[in-house]
């Protein structure tokens, strides 16, 4: 059997050998790749026709294949699951026989879902298969009204009062925690999130109130708040979920979450901190499809990818990226790698914590706690011969030590750090202790990187730049290239003028003057001049390009640059 087939239904279809096993680990990768539901990739590809699939699902199920344009949805068949329910499982009923409830799901071959929907709707259930396609239609049209987050706040009205008298009798609060309300609720704000393509979910407790916020496009937006008294108990639901010790409310604790919401893989990363009013919750929503993205689909000027594709190229050294947290540098080094990551290439990396699990490349997760470092995950990785090394982050001299040794016997090295440009990153290295000759010798190029919000499309207009605005961008009047733009707001961008994020970069490329600058530990701002010299397109430059083409607004521009 292939250890890369991981989907049920291509296991399957494996097994009964029904297909060759090199065009299925091509249909899941292409999934992986595009989000491409698998049925649709191995009927386009000739491979099964969807009705083949369905009776292959049924036949191995035990079950049928029904036909959902011959059921009558009637209001009392769907009452039996409720609207957020049905969207999360992606779940339709189709009949109801006394304690048995007939459904048909879009991923019928996943059993956590089946027991999880037996648990919620307090019915046996009964699995019949349909066309995927035509769940997605007929949920759209029967359950089509838009999830309400107040409908069930108000709902875990009662659930509150049920957690005061929980927490009076000292009973375990992880009951309350299994409470039907509290996995609905949880699972609409997770629902939520997706849809609005968030990176983070914060549940912050305070004194007297609850706050639930979601940082979409890198600005957060608040969600309507549960009552005060449910913070333990949704606390606790994320517990459940993450595998973590619900009876230590006093230590912070870290874990991951696997499940599966509207159809879609999702993996978040989990971190529970006691405050002084509870325990503060933050999840990172880490979505695999970014972990495959390619340097072709993060839009890098043309000039800066070709360096990029340079320095990683090398056969040894050090690619450095830097910017903030949240700038998009995990993204770009998995790209990178994505790139470089070929049969007779040995790639090892060191991350704290490990975001996405890549095939072909070992994955080191960094435990400070259980004396797993950087600098002694990196000491191993050389007796493992490896050819490409990726650091999650230089954080000190011992780190870039060994990373720099590495890079001088042979090893190419890719990590990241914290600096406001390109040139501030070998100013930091030698801030560390970094000998200048060493970085000199071993640094292929840097690459510094924001990400501003873009424009909505929608509600998108046009205005000319005021005097203030050309002097607060140091502008002269013949480098004003038009109009820029912004958004007036809309349905479509929730009335921020804002819609998705795009990278503006920095590209510092070696030369032999930039090397002998470094080599005199002249200041970053000598090299940032010399680099510009030789072409170098700063973070403000890249910026410009994209407030002139109508990409993003001034105010980004000023914010990042």
């Amino acid at each position: 059997m292939s250890e890369l087939l991981t989907d049920p239904l291509l296991l399957l279809i494996h097994e009964r050998g029904l297909a060759d096993v090199t065009d299925l680990e091509k249909v899941q990768g292409d999934h992986n790749l595009n989000g491409v539901p698998v049925s649709k990739l191995l009927q386009d590809q000739g491979i099964l026709g969807v009705g083949d699939q369905l009776q292959l699902l049924a036949d191995y199920l035990g079950t049928d294949v029904i036909d959902l344009t011959e059921v009558e949805f009637s209001p009392e068949l769907l009452a039996t699951i409720p609207l957020e329910t049905a969207h999360h499982y992606q779940c339709l009923p189709v009949g109801v026989d006394g304690d048995m409830l007939h459904l048909v799901l879009a991923d019928p071959m996943n059993p956590t879902h089946i027991d999880e929907l037996t648990y919620l709707l307090h019915k046996e259930i009964i699995i019949r298969i349909a066309d995927p396609v035509q769940i997605l239609k007929q949920l759209l049209i029967h359950y089509s009204k838009e999830l309400s987050m107040e409908d069930l706040v108000k709902e875990l009205g009662g659930a509150g009062e049920t957690v005061k008298e929980v927490d009076a009798a000292g009973t375990a609060i992880e009951e309350v925690g299994d409470a039907t309300p509290i996995i609905r609720f949880v699972n609409l704000v997770m629902y939520q999130a997706l849809k609005e393509k968030a990176a983070d979910i914060h549940f912050e407790p305070f004194e007297s109130d609850y706050q639930i916020r979601m940082k979409v496009d890198g600005s957060m937006k608040l969600l309507t708040p549960p009552p005060r008294e449910l913070a333990s108990a949704i606390a606790s639901r994320i517990k459940i979920m993450a595998n973590l010790n619900i009876a230590e409310r006093r230590a912070p604790q870290d874990g991951r979450i696997s499940t599966v919401i509207a159809g879609k893989q999702l993996d978040l990363r989990v971190s529970t901190l006691p405050t002084q009013f509870g325990e503060s919750v933050v999840l990172r929503i880490l979505d695999r499809t970014s972990s495959l993205l390619s340097l072709d689909v993060l839009n890098i000027p043309p000039k800066v990818r070709a360096s990029i594709e340079h320095s990683i190229e090398q056969p040894n050294g050090i690619f450095l990226v830097t910017g903030p947290t949240g700038s998009g540098k995990t993204t770009t080094l998995y790209a990178c790698l994505k790139m470089l990551n070929t049969e007779d290439t040995k790639i090892l990396t060191a991350e704290d914590p490990v975001e996405y699990p890549i095939d072909g490349i070992v994955q080191v997760q960094i435990s400070e706690s259980m004396g797993m470092t950087f600098a002694k995950a990196l000491k191993s990785f050389l007796r493992q011969d490896p050819d490409i090394i990726l650091v999650g982050e230089m954080r000190d001299l011992e780190t870039a030590k060994i990373g720099i040794e590495a890079s001088l016997t042979g090893h190419l090295v890719v990590s990241t750090l914290h600096t406001n440009s390109a040139a501030e990153a070998i100013t930091r290295l030698g801030d560390m202790g970094v000998e200048a000759f060493l970085i000199a010798s071993s640094v292929n190029g840097v690459l510094a990187q924001r990400l501003v919000k873009t424009i909505c499309q929608k509600c998108k207009t046009g205005m000319d730049m005021t005097p203030d605005q050309i002097r607060m961008l140091d502008l002269r009047p013949e480098e004003v290239v038009g109009q820029i733009s912004f958004g007036t707001g809309c349905d479509r961008c929730n009335q921020t003028g804002y819609k998705g994020r795009r990278g503006i970069y920095e590209m510092l490329v070696m030369s032999d003057e930039v090397r002998e600058l470094i080599s005199q530990r002249a200041p970053g701002i000598v090299l940032r001049d010399k680099a510009m010299e030789h072409g170098m397109q700063t973070l403000r430059m890249d910026g410009l390009n994209l407030m002139f083409n109508g990409v993003t607004t001034f105010e980004e521009v000023m914010k990042y640059t």
